[in-house]
C-alpha cells in the first residue's frame, strides 16, 4: 500500500502553522503523514509523522522521479498559490479548504524535542520568570545584504521597549529570538539560546511574549502551550496570519511597524495582570 506525500514550502512560521492541520489530515487519509519540507527538522519529533525529508523538487532528476513513485499522491496544497492572497481568510482556513478538511483551532499544534528539553531544563529554570521577544525576522537564514526594512515587519524601537519593560519589571528576564545579522545586540536581555528548535522549547516555559509577525509568534501560539502575548503588525494582517487569543496591535502608519514602546508596555502590564488572575 502506497501512502501520500505532502509538500510544504515557505518559512519556519508557515511550517509551524501547517501542524494545525495534522490531526485532520491523519483522520482524512487514515495514515501517518509523509512530508517533504523546507524546514524538515521541525516535524521530526512529531508522532503523527511517519517520515519527513528535505525539500528536493528542483531540478527533477531521474532519481527524484523514482523516489516520488514510491508514494500514492504527491500533494502540494499551498495557500500562497491560490485565492488566499486576495485576503479575507485566515491562512489555516484557506489551507483546510484546499485539503477539504475542517480545523477548529487555527493555532499551531506541534511537538517539541523532549530529549533536548531535558538537556535545556536546568538552564531554563535558572531564568526564573522570563518572556521571549522578536523584533526582526522573516528572512529565515543568516545571509549577507540583510533587508533592514523587511517589508514593514521589523520593529525598530525594540531597545526602547526593553528599557521600559526592565524599568517596570526589573526581575523579568528577556530572551531575544533572531539571527545575529538582523540587529545590533539588545542590552538588558539574556543570551545563551540561539537554535530555532530551542526556542520552540522555550515557548513552553515563557510567561509571555512580545513579537512581530514572524516565527516566534507561531512558536508561542502553539495550542499545547496556551500562552498569550502581544504581536505587533505592520504590513501583514492579523486576520490572515494571527491568532485571536493574542493581543494583536496594528500600526497606524502604513508599511511599517511604528508603535510607541510605552503603549506596548502598558498593554503588556495589563496582560500580565490578566494572566495572574
Amino acid at each position: 500500500m502506497k501512502h501520500n506525500l505532502h509538500l510544504v514550502e515557505g518559512g519556519i512560521g508557515k511550517h509551524l502553522q501547517f501542524t494545525s492541520l495534522f490531526d485532520s489530515l491523519k483522520k482524512k487519509y487514515n495514515e501517518d503523514l509523509s512530508i517533504m519540507a523546507g524546514w524538515s527538522g521541525l516535524f521530526k519529533m512529531d508522532p503523527r509523522v511517519a517520515h519527513v525529508a528535505d525539500m528536493q523538487i528542483l531540478p527533477l532528476h531521474d532519481w527524484s522521479a523514482k523516489s516520488f513513485n514510491n508514494y500514492n499522491n504527491i500533494i502540494c496544497n499551498d495557500p500562497y498559490r491560490g485565492n488566499f492572497l486576495k485576503g479575507g481568510k485566515h491562512i489555516i482556513t484557506s489551507w483546510a479548504e484546499m485539503y477539504d478538511i475542517k480545523v477548529n483551532d487555527t493555532r499551531p499544534n506541534f511537538f517539541i524535542n523532549e530529549k533536548r528539553e531535558n538537556i535545556l531544563k536546568t538552564e531554563i529554570l535558572k531564568l526564573g520568570k522570563f518572556i521571549l521577544v522578536q523584533f526582526t525576522g522573516g528572512q529565515g537564514l543568516v545571509q549577507q545584504n540583510y533587508d533592514n526594512t523587511n517589508m514593514g515587519r521589523n520593529y525598530n524601537k525594540g531597545q526602547q521597549l526593553i528599557n521600559y519593560l526592565k524599568e517596570a519589571m526589573p526581575d523579568l528576564n528577556i530572551v531575544v529570538f533572531g539571527h545575529t545579522n538582523e540587529q545590533e545586540p539588545l542590552l538588558n536581555t539574556t543570551s545563551g539560546f540561539y537554535d530555532k528548535e530551542d526556542f520552540m522549547i522555550l515557548s513552553k516555559y515563557c510567561t509571555s511574549f512580545i513579537c512581530i509577525d514572524s516565527s516566534l509568534q507561531h512558536m508561542c501560539s502553539n495550542k499545547r502551550f496556551n500562552k498569550k502575548g502581544i504581536v505587533l503588525w505592520g504590513t501583514s494582517n492579523p486576520l490572515m496570519f494571527g491568532y485571536k487569543n493574542n493581543l494583536n496591535i496594528e500600526s497606524e502608519y502604513p508599511y511599517c511597524v511604528n508603535i510607541e514602546p510605552k503603549k506596548i508596555i502598558d498593554l503588556f502590564l495589563n496582560l500580565e495582570l490578566e494572566n495572574e488572575v
